[in-house]
C-alpha cells in the first residue's frame, strides 16, 4: 500500500483561487460569445440602448457568481465566519447569513441570552424561512410551516416534518480570544454571562 500525498494548505488555496479565477475568465469571455448568438438570432441591427442593457445584465450576473465564489472561498479557507455583533442579537428578529454549506441561516439571541443559530432552509422543500418571530415561531412562507425558534421543531400539522438544524458557533473578544462555544448538539462551553459578553462577536465555526 503507497502512503497517500498531503497536499500543503498554500497548495490548495492557490489551486481554489486559480479555479476560481479560470471560472470568472470564462465567464467574461462567455459574453463576446453571447453577444455573437445574440447577433446571429436578432441580425446585426442591435441598437446601442440594447447592446448596453445587455452587456450591463451581463455584468451583473458576473459580480452576482464571483461574489458567491468569494463567500465559497472564505468558508474554504477560515473555521470561523464572523455573523454579527453579540450585542445585535435579537430574540424577535433573526440576522440572516450563509452557512459553510453555502445556504442561508439565522441568528438570534436565545431564552438564555445566548447566540441562537438555526439553518435558515426549510425542511420541507428547502425555501428560505422568514426571521421575524411570531408566538415563538418562525414561518417558511411557501408552505406554511412554523418552527420553533428555540428549538428548531415544526409545529404539529406543517409540511415540514423535520427540524431546521442548529449550527455550531463561537463568541470572541476584541482581541480574538474565544470565550464561549457551541456545538450544534447544543452542547455549551466557557463564559455564560450576558454581562461579561458584551462587545463581543459572534462567529459560525467549522468545527
Amino acid at each position: 500500500m503507497t502512503d497517500s500525498v498531503k497536499v500543503p494548505q498554500t497548495a490548495r488555496r492557490h489551486f481554489l483561487k486559480g479555479f476560481i479565477g479560470i471560472i470568472s475568465g470564462a465567464a467574461i469571455l462567455s459574453v463576446g460569445a453571447v453577444a455573437q448568438v445574440f447577433a446571429y438570432f436578432f441580425g446585426s441591427k442591435i441598437t446601442k440602448p440594447e447592446k448596453v442593457k445587455f452587456l450591463k445584465t451581463s455584468i451583473e450576473r458576473m459580480q452576482a457568481v464571483t461574489s458567491q465564489n468569494e463567500l465559497a472561498l472564505e468558508r474554504v479557507e477560515n473555521d470561523y465566519i464572523l455573523v454579527s455583533q453579540y450585542n445585535d442579537l435579537s430574540k424577535t428578529s433573526g440576522i440572516y447569513f450563509i452557512d459553510y454549506t453555502m445556504k442561508p441561516a439565522l441568528a438570534f439571541l436565545g431564552d438564555n441570552d445566548l447566540p441562537n443559530l438555526l439553518s435558515a432552509k426549510c425542511t420541507h422543500l428547502g425555501c428560505t424561512v422568514g426571521n421575524e418571530v411570531n408566538n415563538g415561531t418562525i414561518l417558511c412562507p411557501c408552505h406554511i410551516s412554523y418552527f420553533n425558534v428555540q428549538t428548531g421543531v415544526p409545529n404539529a400539522g406543517s409540511p415540514a416534518k423535520l427540524p431546521l438544524p442548529k449550527l455550531n458557533w463561537v463568541i470572541k473578544d476584541k482581541q480574538g480570544k474565544i470565550l464561549t462555544t457551541c456545538t450544534d448538539d447544543g452542547k455549551i462551553t466557557g463564559v455564560m454571562d450576558k454581562k461579561l459578553l458584551q462587545d463581543s462577536a459572534v462567529y459560525i465555526s467549522k468545527v
